[in-house]
């Protein structure tokens, strides 16, 4: 059987490079880990941060437990306060604030994050979604090695049972405190822990290594779906926030909800629930309406020449400004977009004229004079496939009232390319 030397000195060989940021709960399983990972070397490169989630009267207490353990360690450690956002449930609205934390503290120190879940949590999890009726990726287990949002998340005592580290605990002598709030069976969690996981036991006494089990097979399904995912946007040509619809068709409709599903996480968007996903099946039959759109949570879809657009809802929105950019200043901000001096996918190419401009929003049928003629400008936007949408969001830029340049089409008769100034307008994701 594995003693607490040996896994520390699995943890020594396998811990990621660089430094190191340790959620710590004050609970038994993070106070545990703090211990095995400063007695596998791994002080050096390790700072804690304790999340004060202020949903009980003592929780200043728990903040400097945590801060007494991390100094008695030397071990650098913060505390941060939360505010619960309780509209999904107490127990999302904490984790939501919790990582809200965590991963911006992480991606700040260029550090890998690192839980305290063990074989228990996984169990738990699994259970959980499979009574929310969650797919293959909603089942698939926690991985002793992940990435969420840019950041590496470490979960070393993943494959470990409780039963191990309340061993190791008590005969390391490690101080914890027990969160009252475990034995509220009001919470989905604890009474599942409490109540279903005992009586499984009693029946399965191999339960949790079962269903942890099961989480590894699910993942590995959800690593096939993925790769057919992969494939087919490959075949259709989809380009970051863009889903080609041309040859969908040729997919079964399972098919295409994996595409789907695949396409918006891949663009870090709020799952879609089966309601959402039948209505993105539908849009492919919209006849190309400009105005169809499906929206759900702070994101939406829309439809313009056979193709969907995905974006947070309020990046559809119509910018009804102006602004100065007088000569030699940087361009002023932009709502949904943003300047730079390099290109890339998605950019569009603004050509910056001479002297003291005015940038103002598309309205009505405005007119640019290009090759002696006056041509309407959302008629030159719409032979380039800008989307409606975008053109009520780029800026026409004017000098002495009078409209020089177009992005994306180029400058007005009279002005010279090589006096202008190349910028490029990005979306801003």
């Amino acid at each position: 059987m594995l003693d607490s030397a040996g896994f520390c000195r699995q943890l020594a060989e396998q811990a990621p490079d660089g430094p190191l940021l340790l959620a710590l709960s004050g609970g038994l399983d993070s106070s545990l880990l703090l211990h095995l990972l400063i007695r596998a070397g791994l002080g050096p490169r390790l700072s804690v941060v304790h999340v004060d989630h202020q949903l009980q009267a003592d929780s200043p207490q728990w903040s400097r437990f945590c801060l007494s353990l991390c100094q008695h360690h030397h071990v650098p450690c913060s505390v941060e306060q939360v505010e619960i956002d309780r509209g999904e449930g107490i127990e999302a609205g904490a984790r939501d604030a919790r990582y809200g934390v965590l991963l911006p503290m992480a991606t700040a120190q260029g550090a890998t994050l690192i839980t305290a879940h063990h074989r228990s949590d996984q169990a738990e999890t699994l259970m959980l979604r499979l009574l929310r009726g969650a797919g293959v990726q909603g089942l698939s287990a926690m991985r002793p090695m992940a990435r969420r949002d840019g950041v590496s998340i470490w979960r070393p005592l993943l494959a470990l049972e409780r039963q191990l580290l309340v061993r190791w605990a008590e005969e390391a002598g490690i101080e914890w405190l027990d969160d009252p709030s475990n034995e509220d069976e009001g919470l989905r969690r604890n009474f599942l822990r409490q109540r279903i996981m005992p009586l499984l036991r009693q029946q399965w006494p191999g339960a949790e290594t079962t269903l942890a089990r099961a989480a590894d097979h699910m993942s590995e399904a959800a690593g096939l779906l993925e790769e057919i995912a992969a494939e087919d946007a490959r075949e259709l040509g989809v380009s970051g926030r863009t889903l080609p619809l041309g040859q969908m068709h040729k997919l079964s409709e399972p098919r295409q909800r994996n595409l789907f599903r695949w396409w918006l996480q891949n663009n870090a968007a709020t799952a879609p629930s089966q309601a959402v996903l039948a209505e993105l099946l539908l849009l492919q039959q919209a006849a190309d309406d400009s105005q169809a759109r499906v929206e759900w949570g702070g994101w939406a879809v829309r439809l313009y020449r056979d193709a969907l657009y995905l974006c947070e809802r309020d990046g559809f929105d119509a910018w009804t400004g102006s602004a100065q950019w007088p000569a030699g200043a940087l361009p002023p901000p932009l709502p949904n977009w943003h300047w730079s001096r390099e290109g890339g996918e998605g950019a569009v190419s603004v050509l910056r004229p001479p002297g003291d401009l005015t940038l103002s929003a598309m309205q009505g049928n405005l007119r640019i004079q290009r090759n002696g003629m006056r041509q309407q400008v959302k008629e030159l936007w719409r032979a380039a496939g800008v989307p409606p949408w975008q053109r009520r969001q780029w800026p026409l830029l004017y000098r002495d009232q009078v409209l020089v340049s177009v992005p994306l089409v180029g400058l007005a008769d009279g002005e010279s390319d090589r006096q202008c100034e190349q910028w490029f307008l990005h979306p801003s994701l």
